[in-house]
């Protein structure tokens, strides 16, 4: 027998659906991080459908649509996840999706991926580890040799992206320059190493897109950006979260100097459709 819940779209949203997400996000900030933001600084590229009973958010699928894929978050009951896909609109139509899991069962990953095939995509599974750290834990290093990045670095940071094998515009370098707080590192006059953060709440920040060039690894250049950043995070009073493949050793070594603790880990899901 299937469980029982009513579903809402993000169109839906009334008042009475509001407060409901809202305690949902202050009953637990790390996880429901990306859903807030989203609803409120993000919304003209945000989908959502939520599984509600018994007035209260059961589940939930959390669509965003990014310049070249569709990132999707699943939460809550597990059974209900195939359904509320099949309700996430266009999102399935994309040709890459990005799915975070809200849990660690690979039996869900199991089904969600036979799914996934039947309708064309090939299907990786990796499992991530979101680490944590605040004022009293951060342990900043070397943050001061870093500087936050403005328009005049379009150029270094369209060819330092290049590098990492993202390929990017100016406006879209404007565009992520300006919305989300990049700090570099540069060497030469050269851009060798990026760090960011991409969501910012009162309560938690964000930390991503922590890449150095190949020919400048090894010197300590991604712990001084992502310090960097860091230190912004909980100077503010929030909380500093990144996830970090559990497989990526170096990278895990260098976020627990800086004070970063795991406090989970998560199955993400990499899906490609050939056109």
């Amino acid at each position: 027998m299937g469980i029982e819940a009513n579903f809402v779209r993000l169109h839906d949203l009334n008042i009475t659906l509001w407060k409901l997400i809202r305690n949902l996000y202050l009953s637990d900030t790390l996880t429901h991080a990306y859903l807030m933001y989203d609803l409120i600084y993000d919304l003209e590229r945000t989908e959502a459908v939520f599984a509600i009973r018994s007035g209260e958010v059961i589940a939930y699928l959390l669509c965003w649509k990014g310049p070249r894929v569709y990132g999707l978050h699943l939460w809550g009951i597990k059974d209900l996840f195939i359904e509320l896909l099949n309700l996430g609109g266009e999102c399935l139509n994309y040709s890459r999706l990005y799915i975070q899991l809200y849990n660690d069962d690979l039996s869900c990953v199991r089904e969600l991926a036979v799914y996934l095939n039947d309708l064309g995509f090939d299907v990786k599974v990796s499992r991530y580890l979101d680490m944590v750290t605040d004022e009293y834990k951060f342990r900043s290093y070397g943050g001061e040799r870093a500087r936050r990045l403005g328009i005049e670095d379009l150029d270094e940071f369209i060819r330092l992206k290049t590098v990492q094998g993202t390929i990017i515009n100016k406006d879209l370098a404007r565009e992520l320059i300006s919305m989300w707080r990049y700090y570099g590192l540069f060497i030469n006059g050269r851009l060798v190493s990026i760090a960011c953060r991409y969501i910012a709440l009162p309560d938690i920040w964000i930390i991503g897109d922590v890449f150095t060039h190949p020919d400048f690894r090894g010197k300590g250049y991604a712990k001084i950006v992502t310090s960097a950043i860091t230190r912004d995070a909980v100077a503010s009073g929030a909380k500093a979260l990144l996830h970090v493949r559990e497989d990526n050793i170096p990278a895990i070594r260098v976020y627990k100097r800086l004070g970063y603790e795991v406090i989970r880990r998560r199955l993400w899901i990499h899906a490609i459709k050939e056109n």
